[in-house]
């Protein structure tokens, strides 16, 4: 039998998370969704199939209430940028609604980094800005890369596709951006071992960019990019025909990674 001193106990400490859940839960408003984000989206068909990939930058004004930004998106392969602009709202509670302007709205929910959305057959992640140096000699440094999607029927492979790495960006002399170091995954059912990869990347003032990756003996691959983070992180989607790929690289900042020498 619990005894009446384990159950006021208990009571006691149900009542304080409830307290606590309300009283952090209680502290949301359109201010908290305020300045700039990278925001990585996908989407299915009504089979589940993935049907697109997008990147987008939007900048919110909570005073306002309104945002603006550019997408570079993959729709059944076909690549896309487009501008949009809308109003949001955004509950005490940190629960939210979106509607760009033309289009149906989406829900957030507001996260300490960014915020999460989903819409019809859509779901996504936000990160923010924050203030990163954004040029090729401010992102560099070395990452961890992933990147999931389809290769549809005329790419150089078709069906499901799974990519991961490590990746070193550095700036040659003449300040581009260079990129080195292997990749592996997965296309359909063959397994990628790790492969040496080369390539090049270019970040623009307001830290959108693209980037080339190529691994040794395979097609280059193409990328559109959001820095996010402060520079630690970029997302990203493939912007070759006939793909719907997204992913993102994330910053080793311990100092431990090496990469092996190119074609080990």
């Amino acid at each position: 039998m619990i005894s009446n001193t384990f159950r006021i106990a208990s009571l006691i400490v149900l009542a304080t998370f409830a307290f606590s859940s309300a009283s952090r839960a209680a502290t949301c408003s359109n201010a908290s969704l305020s300045g700039t984000y990278g925001f990585l989206h996908d989407g299915t068909d009504n089979n589940g199939t993935p049907a697109s990939a997008a990147v987008s930058q939007i900048t919110f004004d909570s005073t306002a209430g309104t945002f603006t930004g550019e997408t570079t998106a993959s729709h059944d392969g076909v690549v896309t940028t487009f501008s949009f602009s809308g109003i949001y709202a955004v509950a005490s509670n940190c629960t939210g609604t979106g509607t760009p302007t033309g289009a149906t709205p989406f829900s957030i929910v507001v996260t300490s980094t960014g915020f999460l959305a989903v819409h019809p057959f859509s779901e996504g992640f936000a990160v923010k800005q924050g203030s990163p140096t954004c040029t090729n000699v401010g992102v560099k440094g070395s990452f961890g890369f992933e990147a999931t999607g389809v290769f549809l029927a005329v790419a150089p492979a078709t069906g499901a596709v799974a990519f991961i790495g490590e990746l070193k960006l550095t700036v040659n002399p003449s300040g581009e951006g260079v990129i080195s170091g292997h990749v592996g995954g997965s296309e359909g059912d063959t397994t990628l071992t790790f492969a040496p990869v080369t390539g090049t990347y270019s970040v623009n003032s307001d830290c959108t960019g693209t980037a080339t990756i190529t691994p040794e003996g395979q097609s280059p691959l193409n990328f559109s990019f959001v820095v996010v983070d402060c520079g630690k992180e970029i997302l990203a989607i493939e912007t070759d025909a006939d793909t719907v790929v997204s992913g993102t690289l994330v910053r080793d900042d311990s100092g431990n990674r090496e990469l092996p020498p190119s074609g080990s």
